[in-house]
Parts: structure tokens; C-alpha cells; sequence
């Protein structure tokens, strides 16, 4: 995925910006929306290809919503079609394929532009956290409505084309879909893609209406505030394209283990890195472990074993009070499944946010590509079950949103309570 892109709309929510959840050949999506319009009988060959080979493909397509369903969505689509434009045609998709309820069975769209903001869902609002001079009076404030819908009607329609299996999903995923103003013409919001109009509650209080023109991704427009400092940044936004990293905090007498991907690093593979970090937390006396996985969108589930194997080594590490565990929107996938291991396997407290992925859940991605369109669909074919239960997402211990001030004021709620704590039991 090209770095531009990431910058453009994965770093609206403020994550990692090195991780995003499907990568595809430029090759797949340049198509779609290029110079020559697909006329309503390929898209028609599209949608029988669809209705055809996902139930085939997937593991259980019909976990969620029944057969009838589904067909009758693709029946109505294709009785729709001729009088559908390109951008409802693409919500249409977007639409079908988000209503099977797996998060990783997806449409491969990817826009071309987008509007210059990059937004963060905090527990106060969806804030602008950045975007170009020439609309600095609404930094860092709230978005109140797009196109005069109110921002709630706005993000209930977007949330039909999420694929998502809990609302920590679609809070991840919003910020990024309310930039794309090809789904928001799709969806009536706005007439057209060319601009957006929006209302936004600015720092100071006042309401403003703005009228905001989309950029290109090839564009290189001069952002407001430069997100590529990381200095004066909390823990949890620092070194955030190293897939692992740690930091001993002494005053705690605790270490700090970001663990931002389930892969290895070229230069350094995990299992070295478990071993340097293990022989300094015991030449340190480290009694206590933070683990973090608040940014960690998968990967191979298996390459944590060696971090999960040292630390049941060491018997100081595994009473209760010792090991925390941080969570959140953002922890997906094979990051969900070290996070049982360690519910299962050790006496951790978790805290943060709900998790984006769903412990039980479909998993283990391919891929194949609709005929005309040439856009990709990723399916899942094996099912993951890792609890008895069946809950929508691994909930905290100690549960905790971020609000706008703690952005602003480059604070860590999450990890202070949990500083806070480990200093009551020292």
C-alpha cells in the first residue's frame, strides 16, 4: 500500500501507520471508476460471479445472514442497476458483501482522493486532528454534520458498508470512510464528489459551515501539523513502523512492550528480540510487564509463542497485578488471538477499549476478483474459536476512552491507570 495513502487516511486514526488491514495489487482497484465506465450488464456479470462463487468459497458465508438474504440483495441490485450511477453501484457492493458480517470478507475499493482531514473518534466526538491551511479554523474540532445530515445519521448509513462484527470496528473505521466523498455521494449525502459541505464545533466553540474540495493521493499537500515527530509523543505513538519495540520505565519498575504487528522484522527477527528483552527485564529487575497491542492489526498468530514461553518461565511476571495487557479498536485478528493466549495462559489485566476483532471469528484470507470490474474480494475459509463463549469483542478489565484533551495534552490515560496502579501494589 502506497505511503501516501497511509499517511492520507490510515493515519486519521492516529494508529500505526505501517499496517493496514488488506493490501492489493495496485493492479485491482485502478480499474474501477477509470476512464471507461462498466455498463449495467457487466456489472450484472459481476454480481452473478459474486452471488456465485463467495458461498462457495467462504467458510460459512451464511453465519449471519440467511441464503434468501442474501440472494434477494443481489436480485434487487441487479433490477436497480440501470438506473444506478457508478458511486451507488459501488455502495450497493459495499453493502452485500458488509451484511455477512465477517470483517475479513471485504471489497477491495480504494479511493483515489480523499478530503484533507484526518479524523480520530474520541469518546467526545469525532475531532479533526489535522489538515491543510486552508482550513486551519476547524482544527481540532468536532464534526457536527456533513452536507446538513446530522453526524449520526451520517456514520449509521456509513456503518452498512463496514464490514465490521462490533461497534469497535466501525469506530476504527469511520473516521477513514467520512473522508471519501465517493461513498458519500453514493449514499445522497452530498451530490457530488467534488465537494462537502460540513458543520464543525471548532476548539473555541463556535459553529462553522465549511465547504472542503477532496485531493488526490498523488497530491503532497502541506498538513497543518507534522505528524512525523515524534518527540514530545506518548509512549504509545512512538516508533510507529517498528513492528516491536520496548522501553524499561525505572520509576515503575515496570517494561513496556509495544507490539504493533504479528510479524517479523527483516533486520530483527521476534524470537532475538523476546531474548534481549527478557535478559535486560531480568538484569533490571523489571517485576512488572505492559503489554500492548492497542495498534496491532495481525499477522501469524504464532510468531508471539517465544514472548509467551519466556514469560511463563519467569514466576515473579506471573501473579496477579503484574502483567497488563492494553487493547482497543485496533487489535485485530492474529493480535486477538495472542490476546487469549494470554487471558488463558496468564494472570493479565487488560485495559483499554474493546477490541476491534472478535475472538471467535472467521479468519485465514484469499482472494479473487470480480470479471468486469476487476475489484478484488477477500472471504474467509477458516473459522477461529478460542472461547466457549461467543462475545463480540475481548472486553477490559479496566475499561477507557480516550477523549480529545488527552490528544491534545499528549497524555496516555490508558497507560497511567495502569502505572498508577502498579505503584499502589509496590
Amino acid at each position: 500500500m502506497p505511503l501516501r495513502y497511509r499517511i492520507f487516511i490510515l493515519a486519521a486514526c492516529l494508529m500505526l501507520m505501517a499496517y493496514s488491514f488488506e493490501i492489493f495489487p495496485d493492479s485491482c482497484v485502478k480499474s474501477f471508476l477509470g476512464q471507461k465506465e462498466i455498463s449495467p450488464e457487466q456489472w450484472a456479470e459481476d454480481l452473478e460471479f459474486l452471488a456465485n462463487e463467495l458461498p462457495k468459497k467462504h467458510k460459512n458465508l451464511y453465519h449471519k445472514i440467511s441464503e434468501s438474504e442474501f440472494q434477494t440483495q443481489i436480485d434487487e441490485f441487479k433490477a436497480e442497476l440501470p438506473s444506478m450511477d457508478q458511486t451507488e453501484i459501488l455502495v450497493a457492493i459495499k453493502k452485500i458483501i458488509a451484511s455477512v458480517g465477517d470483517s475479513h470478507t471485504t471489497l477491495g475499493y480504494r479511493p483515489q482522493r480523499a478530503l484533507p482531514l484526518m479524523l480520530y473518534w474520541f469518546k467526545d466526538g469525532i475531532a479533526i486532528l489535522n489538515t491543510t491551511a486552508e482550513y486551519k479554523d476547524i482544527l481540532y474540532g468536532t464534526i457536527k454534520s456533513f452536507g446538513g445530515s446530522p453526524v449520526e445519521e451520517v456514520v449509521a448509513a456509513l456503518k452498512t458498508v463496514i464490514p465490521h462484527e462490533n461497534e469497535a470496528q466501525v469506530k476504527n473505521n469511520i473516521p477513514n470512510t467520512l473522508t471519501d466523498t465517493l461513498i458519500l455521494q453514493g449514499m445522497k449525502f452530498i451530490p457530488s464528489q467534488e465537494s462537502a459541505s460540513l458543520t464543525v464545533l471548532t476548539k473555541s466553540g463556535r459553529k462553522v459551515n465549511v465547504e472542503m474540495t477532496p485531493l488526490s493521493f498523488s497530491a503532497k499537500p502541506q498538513w497543518l501539523v507534522d505528524t512525523s515527530e515524534e518527540k514530545d509523543e506518548p509512549l504509545y505513538l512512538k516508533n510507529r513502523r517498528q513492528f516491536y519495540w520496548y522501553e524499561i520505565l525505572t520509576y515503575s519498575k515496570a517494561l513496556f512492550f509495544k507490539y504493533n504487528s504479528c510479524r517479523n522484522m527483516p533486520d530483527r527477527a521476534f524470537g532475538d528480540f523476546v531474548q534481549t528483552l527478557f535478559q535486560e527485564a531480568d538484569t533490571e529487575r523489571v517485576e512488572k510487564i505492559i503489554i500492548d497491542l492497542r495498534h496491532n492489526g495481525g499477522g501469524n498468530s504464532g510468531i508471539f509463542a517465544p514472548f509467551l514461553r519466556e514469560l511463563k518461565k519467569r514466576p515473579r511476571f506471573m501473579e496477579k497485578g503484574n502483567i497488563y495487557v492494553l487493547i482497543g479498536r485496533r487489535t485485530f485478528s492474529s493480535a486477538i488471538l495472542n490476546a487469549i493466549d494470554l487471558k488463558k495462559q496468564t494472570p493479565a489485566i487488560f485495559a483499554g477499549e474493546p477490541t476491534g476483532g472478535k475472538p471467535n471469528h472467521y479468519g485465514e484470507v484469499q482472494m479473487f476478483l470480480l470479471p468486469n470490474s476487476r475489484l478484488p474480494v477477500t472471504y474467509s475459509i477458516k473459522y477461529f474459536k478460542v472461547l466457549d463463549s461467543d462475545p463480540d469483542s475481548l472486553e477490559p478489565d479496566i475499561h477507557i476512552e480516550r477523549r480529545l484533551t488527552d490528544y491534545l495534552k499528549k497524555t496516555d490515560p490508558v497507560l497511567r491507570s495502569v502505572l498508577e496502579r502498579t505503584q499502589l501494589r509496590s
